[in-house]
């Protein structure tokens, strides 16, 4: 099992994953076996596999009211196509010519006068197109393009609404495909559809209530017990990281790529648990805790998520200096507060300057033995209790809610929570014993290999070798942080737990908290947009205009200030948003929609669309069309491999439960409950990226079973055939739809990798904000001589939440877009790749920099304020000005003037050469430096101050590397004779 991929062997270890997969196995065999026993029933028949497909699109896995609310949208899509269509079929048969109808009428009843069954002749005459009318198919065709661009505009801009912009397409299809074949009013002809759901939530429902129940209050713990397991898997780790070789740490390693594979899951998986918790105040729910019990986890976990998250960046920083070891090219600053300057790599047009103080630190790192390789130990042998006691406390928590959740239905065992909390007070102690202990104590372990140094006078270039004390600093700053979360976060669960000591029924919180669930959204239809092959993360282009909106002027014109210019105003945004891909994408959705509609109205063809089912291709071009070419190709890959499959699968299954007959219930029935079980793992477990596939294979199979099952038992105008007749015509439906799509994906395409180009521009855009809101905090804190520590990073905690997000979405969309082809050339996929990961880096760093300002008492915010060169007010000038610049770069695909390639870490020492003197008096000694040196990094707070000055070194480096990349792709303007005159210039004004 451990060969098997993650996402398989972690299911199948898991009895939660378990006990939902034998759940939903049950609902989707159960619906498919309902057409079995009574096959003159037609509308019950047809529910059979249509039920199937509802509960493959919305799998009966989830609490009951995450259930019913998916099923909700399902139902509220089928009402609304239902709807639309009835209304274009009223529309329709007025707009008829009725003596021409009367005629036609007349005629059928002449012809079939006398016959044994005319109402078979009648029915056939209908499925023949005998009734259609030109002028009824038109408002047909009208009311199927405006109905079609609703729930495209749906899916475009509210994929998580996926489920009922694709049923309402699916009933709207329906009607008007076959509503003009009938000369009068058939308002019944989605029933099928309708009874198929109806089947699937009696089923869902009572599976769900009997079979394993379970509510969201004990979903919410479980995934609450498994966050927390993770974290203590993230405090683990750093063991391996503090005794790691250099080898162990590099970029690419196995290491540092686990770290982050954990350190993305516990984003991910909080961001899942905010979704989910919507829903828990409107159930009832036996056990110990209620639902506000639960809902005050979120907040102490995410401060913990977030904490935790940050670890990675002292892996980044002590990866690069071992990796550099004994030739390190590294840089310092002149000043105390800037020595982990040499923390950044060498960049490519690093200056002389720069690459002097390099070597020089070296040089003195070497001397001194303080070298990050030396420093580790004394890490490992500083933070190993504390890092120990948050381990153990984490694991205590786990066991304690552990025990709430799954034992809600047992009786006694008051001994053993007694005892688990009992063992959660101890390792709260622990834990607090230990943080007293490193913050006061432990803490001063870390200076003892820089003891020498601080002894000794500032070097020729007035700088000291402290480099390896910050990044010491870094980790100690996380691990003090991440423990405080910690505290808070078992001081609650113990609170909670000491007070809730008996199981009762707790009843919903009101009609207030059933609102606000239902205009939430949940976990499932989440999964029903990646299913759909769309893109369910916001653009992070909403959270750069909600920034600069009060800002933003035009400037082709001034604000409206009357009826007529803001009517005119209006015209214009409308005009603006038909060049967006969202309504390009609309308008395909329409036209293909109505080009495949026409065969089923046009006489010459409309038997052979009902009789082969032509509706299937529509729905397929419907639901392989995206917004991006690049999605596009994508889809078009795994649904055509799950239509392939689905096809074989079905035969086999219709073959072996059959034979040479035209099927055996009780075979049919065996059968698929051994070929559903595969297909159920599949559609529960695997990764979102195939979910488009994996919902095909389902379906395709669904339909070769039930097609062949109902043209082999029921009278039906025409019998397409069974088994391989049924399978190759609707693997062939399949692709009529995928070439419909594709060839209106050329006209014109919207290519994904332009909005992987732009989403960068945004996201890098959403850090400058971020950056300048941190920095804002800081020397807010000098003008007014205070700080609030408490309000600095919670109101950026869930930006940085949705920020990482939205990168992730970024790095999965730039895989997508390798799709596209390369006709135009080689798409540099992998430095979009590296484009993505730099910045979840900075945002990494920027969330240790909010962090460790938070801890910083403001009295030494201020004091440090004047002597801290990274909040000199031109070097923040630099820093914006660099965001702004690589952003635009990207976003409008311009070159950058080769003049602007300047190493930020330069300008740095260049803006602390020309303020020199006010950081430094002329009197001060050597002495009276060293003795200022040894008092301030003594200090508690001078450990979070030295990390915010490495974690904004931290996003100099990126941002340095984000304008190398850049340039790579949009390409460099040359300033003729530049690099020369720069290279003379600076042999110059070389240091002495």
């Amino acid at each position: 099992m451990d060969n098997l991929p993650p996402w398989i062997s972690n299911n199948l270890r898991s009895s939660r994953s378990l006990k939902a997969w034998f759940r939903c196995w049950l609902a989707s065999w159960v619906a498919l076996i309902i057409m079995l026993p009574d096959p003159s029933l037609k509308q019950l028949g047809n529910a059979g596999f249509f039920a199937f497909l509802a509960s493959f699109m919305v799998p009966a896995n989830l609490p009951v009211q995450l259930f019913v609310f998916a099923l909700g949208t399902l139902v509220l899509g089928l009402l609304l196509g239902w709807a639309l269509g009835a209304a274009g079929m009223k529309a329709a048969l007025t707009a008829r010519n009725q003596l021409v109808l009367r005629q036609s009428l007349q005629q059928e009843a002449q012809s079939a006068a006398g016959l044994a069954n005319p109402d078979a002749l009648f029915m056939l005459d209908i499925f023949n197109g005998k009734f259609l009318d030109t002028a009824s198919s038109v408002v047909y065709g009208v009311f199927l393009g405006f109905g079609c661009f609703i729930f495209a505009l749906i899916r475009s801009y509210m994929p998580k609404l996926m489920i009922m912009s694709i049923y309402g397409t699916i009933a709207l299809d329906v009607f008007c495909s076959y509503g003009p074949l009938f000369p009068f009013t058939e308002y019944t002809l989605v029933n099928s559809l309708l009874i198929s759901v109806a089947c699937y939530i009696a089923i869902g429902a009572v599976l769900i209530i009997l079979v394993f129940p379970e509510t969201v209050n004990h979903a919410t713990l479980v995934a609450t017990s498994g966050l927390i397991t993770k974290l203590k898997s993230i405090v683990d780790i750093q063991q391996q990281i503090l005794t790691a070789t250099p080898e162990d740490l590099v970029e690419g390693a196995p290491l540092p790529g686990k770290l982050q594979v954990l350190r993305l899951g516990s984003l991910m998986q909080i961001q899942q648990m905010i979704g989910s918790l919507h829903f828990i105040g409107v159930e009832f729910s036996w056990g110990k805790w209620n639902a506000d019990d639960v809902k005050s986890l979120q907040e102490p976990l995410t401060v913990a998520v977030n904490r935790a998250a940050a670890l990675n960046s002292f892996v980044k920083l002590a990866g690069h200096r071992l990796a550099r070891e004994p030739d390190s090219n590294t840089s310092a600053q002149t000043s105390s507060a800037s020595d982990a300057s040499d923390d950044v790599e060498a960049w490519q047009g690093d200056t002389r300057l720069l690459r002097q103080l390099r070597e020089r630190h070296r040089t003195d790192e070497a001397s001194y033995a303080v070298r990050m390789r030396d420093v580790l130990p004394t890490i490992e042998e500083a933070t190993a209790e504390l890092r120990g006691a948050c381990s153990a406390g984490l694991g205590a928590t786990v066991v304690v809610l552990d025990g709430i959740n799954m034992r809600r239905w047992a009786r006694g065992g008051a001994h053993e929570s007694a005892q688990q909390l009992a063992d959660l007070d101890a390792a709260l102690d622990r834990l607090k014993t230990a943080l007293a202990q490193f913050k006061t104590s432990k803490r001063l372990h870390l200076l003892r290999p820089f003891e020498a140094v601080m002894e000794a006078a500032p070097t020729a270039h007035g700088g000291l070798p402290l480099r390896s004390l910050y990044v010491s600093f870094v980790f100690a700053a996380n691990i003090i942080v991440l423990a405080d979360a910690i505290v808070k976060l078992m001081d609650l669960v113990q609170m909670t737990a000491s007070k809730r000591t008996k199981n009762r029924l707790w009843a919903p919180g009101g009609l207030r908290q059933i609102a606000k669930a239902l205009t939430s959204r949940g976990d499932a239809t989440d999964q029903a947009a990646a299913a759909a092959g769309e893109d369910n993360v916001p653009e992070p282009d909403e959270e750069v205009k909600a920034e600069e909106k009060p800002y933003k002027l035009d400037p082709d014109s001034r604000p409206p200030t009357n009826f007529a210019q803001r009517f005119a105003n209006r015209i214009h945004q409308v005009y603006k948003w038909t060049k967006t891909p969202e309504a390009t994408f609309c308008f395909r959705y329409v036209i293909v929609s109505v080009a495949l509609y026409i065969p089923a109205v046009a006489r010459s063809s409309a038997r052979l669309y009902y009789v082969e089912k032509g509706l299937w291709a529509l729905i397929m071009a419907q639901l392989t069309l995206n917004v991006y070419a690049s999605d596009q190709m994508y889809n078009y890959f795994t649904r055509i491999i799950g239509s392939f499959l689905g096809c074989v699968l079905g035969m086999l299954g219709w073959y072996i439960g059959s034979a040479k007959g035209k099927g055996n219930p009780y075979g049919i029935a065996a059968v698929n409950a051994v070929f559903l079980l595969p297909l159920v793992f599949l559609r529960l477990f695997a990764p979102p990226q195939y979910l488009g596939g994996v919902l095909l294979f389902g379906a395709t199979f669904a339909l070769v079973i039930g097609f062949s099952w109902i043209d082999g038992h029921l009278v039906i105008a025409e019998n397409p055939g069974v088994g391989w007749d049924i399978a190759w015509k609707r693997f062939v439906t399949v692709m009529i739809g995928c070439a419909a799509s594709f060839i209106i994906m050329m006209f014109p395409p919207k290519s994904g990798r332009k909005a992987v180009r732009l989403r960068n521009a945004a996201t890098m855009s959403t850090l400058s904000y971020l950056y300048s809101d941190i920095m804002a905090a800081w020397i807010s804190s000098g003008a007014s001589q205070k700080g609030n520590n408490a309000e600095l990073l919670p109101r950026l905690r869930h930006k940085f939440l949705g920020l990482a997000q939205q990168i992730q979405a970024v790095k999965m969309q730039t895989m997508v877009a390798k799709w596209e082809g390369s006709l135009r050339g080689a798409w540099p996929c992998d430095e979009y790749l590296k484009l993505a990961g730099v910045q979840a880096d900075m945002m990494s760093s920027l969330a240790l920099l909010a962090g460790s300002l938070s801890q910083v008492d403001p009295e030494m915010r201020v004091a440090f304020l004047h002597r801290t060169l990274v909040v000199n007010p031109n070097f923040i000038a630099d820093v914006m000005g660099t965001f702004s610049i690589v952003a635009q770069a990207l976003r409008t695909g311009e070159p950058i003037p080769q003049a602007f390639h300047q190493n930020l870490l330069d300008r740095l020492h260049y803006h602390g050469s020309v303020g020199r003197q006010t950081f430094r008096s002329e009197k001060e000694t050597n002495e009276s430096l060293r003795a200022m040196h040894m008092e301030q990094v003594s200090k508690y707070e001078y450990v979070f101050y030295a990390t915010s000055i490495c974690a904004v070194f931290q996003v100099i480096e990126g941002m340095n590397e984000l304008r190398t990349i850049t340039a790579r792709l949009v390409g460099e303007v040359p300033l003729e004779g530049f690099a020369r005159w720069r290279e003379e210039y600076e042999r110059t004004h070389e240091m002495k």
